[in-house]
C-alpha cells in the first residue's frame, strides 16, 4: 500500500466506518456521504425531514394522472386507485405509464418514517399489480431509521439514513439489490470517490469485465485522435484485484492528459465481475476521480499529486468489506415424500419441493432459467430483455421487465453451488496486497448488465 504523504496523514487520523447495502468501507471522518439511487429491489429515496414534501410529491403524481392531458377519449383518467395506510401513515397511487401502454403501471408508494419522508416506486407489468402493492408496503414496514454511524448486524441493506432488515426467508427477486454511494473528501473537494453494487450478470460476466473493455480500447482505438489520445494517458497500474473471497476484480489507475478546456485528472477504476446469484460477492464498479468541478472530472486543476491520488484510492479501497451479522441458516420446510420431476409451480406460489427448477418464458431473459429454490420459498419472476431504443443502442443498454413464469421441477439435487446458497460469510472481509485491486463506477443499472457512469448524485 502506497504510504501517506505528510499533507494526508491529518485527513486519516480520523476515520468512520460507513455501511452501504450489505457492505462497509472506511473513509476519513471528515468526508461527506453522498448517496446516490437505490434499488431493494424496489426504488426507495428518503427526503431527509421531508414528510411536507413527500405529501406533495404524492398529490402532484394524483394529480397528474388526474389532469386533462392524462384522459382519454372516454374520459378515462391514467389514475387507477389511491390507497391509504395507517401503518406505516402514507398511501400507494397506481396509475398507467400511459395509454399506449396499458400493461405497464406506475406504482407509488409515499410513507412518513418519523420526521423523514419515504417514497417505494416501481414498474410492474399489469399481471404483477397486487405483488408488487405487497412488496411497497413489507419494505415499507420493515424500514427504520439508521444514524450514519449505526452499523446494524443483523441481515438486510444499509440505505440512506435508514436500514432495511431483510424477509425472513428472502428470495432471489428480493435480493436484486442495487446501491449506489458516493465520498466527497472535505480536504480536496475535487476528489471524489463512489462505488456501485448490483446483481452480478449470470448470463455474460465477462461483459463486464474491466480487463476485456481496456483490452478493446487499447487494441483497438477507432479513430487517430483516440490512438493519439491513449499514447498520452500516464498508466500506474493494470492488474487483477481481490478484496476478501470477492475474487473477479480488476483494476485500472491512469491520469489523463491535459486537453482542450479539459484539465488532466485521476481517473481510477475498479471492477469484480462477480457471482451470480450471490449477494456477499456481486458486480461492483468503484470510481476515483480527481479535478472534478460541477459533476465533471477534468473541470478544475486536479489537487492530489499522482502519489496522494495512489494513497487515498488504496486506503479507501483496502477497508470495503461484507458488513459482519449474526444469521441463522433458513430451515427446509420439506415434509412427506418428494414431488415427482415434471411438477409445476407458478410465480407467486409457494415453492413445493427443494430442488433445481427451471422456466420455460420466451425470448431472451436476463437471469438463469435453472435456479434452485427451497420449500416454502416463494417462486419468482423472471427478467424479459425487451427491444432497445435507438438511444438505448447507442449506449450498449437492453431494457428489461419482470414477467410471470411457470417453473417446472426438474431436480432433487438438495445442495445448491456455493454461489446458489444465500448465506453469509463466515469471515470479515480482508485486503488483498495493493497489486491485485481494482475500479470503476457506474451510475446506469440494467437487470441484464451493467453501464458506465459518473458519480453518484442524488436528484430530487
Amino acid at each position: 500500500m502506497t504510504a501517506l504523504t505528510p499533507r494526508l496523514q491529518p485527513m486519516f487520523e480520523k476515520i468512520k466506518p460507513v455501511c452501504f447495502g450489505r457492505f462497509m468501507v472506511d473513509v476519513p471522518a471528515s468526508a461527506t456521504v453522498a448517496w446516490g439511487g437505490t434499488d431493494v429491489p424496489l426504488g426507495v429515496t428518503i427526503y431527509r425531514d421531508g414528510v411536507g414534501e413527500i405529501k406533495a410529491l404524492a398529490q402532484k403524481f394524483i394529480e397528474e394522472l388526474n389532469s386533462e392531458k392524462a384522459l382519454n377519449h372516454d374520459d378515462v383518467p391514467l389514475l387507477l386507485s389511491v390507497e391509504k395506510m395507517a401503518d406505516p401513515e402514507g398511501k400507494i397511487v397506481t396509475g398507467y405509464e400511459s395509454f399506449q401502454s396499458i400493461n405497464g403501471l406506475k406504482i407509488n408508494g409515499y410513507f412518513k418514517l418519523n420526521s423523514d419522508g419515504v417514497i417505494i416506486d416501481a414498474r410492474p407489468l399489469r399481471d404483477g399489480w397486487d405483488e408488487t402493492i405487497a412488496d411497497i408496503k413489507s419494505i415499507a414496514r420493515r424500514l427504520r431509521q439508521r444514524p450514519e454511524n449505526d452499523i446494524p448486524t443483523e441481515p438486510g441493506n444499509c440505505l440512506e439514513h435508514t436500514f432495511l432488515p431483510d424477509k425472513q426467508k428472502p428470495t432471489q427477486d428480493d435480493l436484486m439489490e442495487h446501491i449506489r454511494i458516493g465520498f466527497r473528501l472535505k480536504e480536496f473537494p475535487d476528489a471524489h470517490f463512489s462505488i456501485y453494487v448490483a446483481p452480478s450478470n449470470p448470463h455474460n460476466p465477462e461483459g463486464d469485465s474491466l480487463k476485456t473493455q481496456w483490452k478493446r480500447i487499447k487494441e483497438n482505438p477507432t479513430t487517430p485522435e483516440e490512438k493519439a489520445a491513449l499514447a498520452k494517458i500516464n498508466y500506474f497500474r493494470e492488474s487483477s484485484r481481490q478484496i476478501h473471497d470477492w475474487k473477479t476484480g480488476y483494476e485500472v489507475l491512469v491520469r489523463n492528459p491535459d486537453e482542450e478546456r479539459v484539465h488532466s485528472y485521476h481517473d481510477f477504476q475498479a471492477k469484480f465481475t462477480g457471482v451470480p446469484h450471490d449477494p456477499f460477492r456481486p458486480y461492483a464498479d468503484i470510481q476515483f476521480q480527481t479535478g472534478v468541478g460541477n459533476n465533471a472530472a477534468g473541470s478544475i486543476k486536479a489537487s492530489l499529486t499522482d502519489e496522494e491520488a495512489i494513497a487515498v484510492w488504496d486506503r479507501i479501497t483496502s477497508t470495503i468489506r461484507v458488513r459482519p451479522t449474526s444469521l441463522k441458516p433458513v430451515e427446509s420446510t420439506d415434509t412427506g415424500p418428494r414431488l415427482p420431476l415434471g411438477e409445476l409451480a407458478a410465480t407467486g406460489r409457494t415453492c413445493p419441493q427443494t430442488g433445481w427448477w427451471e422456466h420455460d418464458a420466451p425470448g431472451p431473459t436476463g437471469d438463469s432459467r435453472r435456479r434452485h429454490f427451497r420449500a416454502g420459498e416463494r417462486m419468482p419472476h423472471t427478467v424479459a430483455i425487451g427491444e432497445p431504443s435507438i438511444w438505448q443502442k447507442l449506449q450498449g443498454e437492453r431494457p428489461s421487465y419482470r414477467t410471470a413464469t411457470v417453473w417446472k421441477l426438474v431436480s432433487y439435487d438438495d445442495a445448491p453451488p456455493v454461489a446458489d446458497v444465500i448465506a453469509q460469510p463466515t469471515s470479515i472481509a480482508q485486503s488483498a496486497p495493493p497489486d491485485a485491486l481494482s475500479n470503476d463506477a457506474t451510475n446506469t443499472r440494467h437487470e441484464a448488465g451493467h453501464g458506465e457512469g459518473t458519480a453518484p448524485v442524488k436528484k430530487r
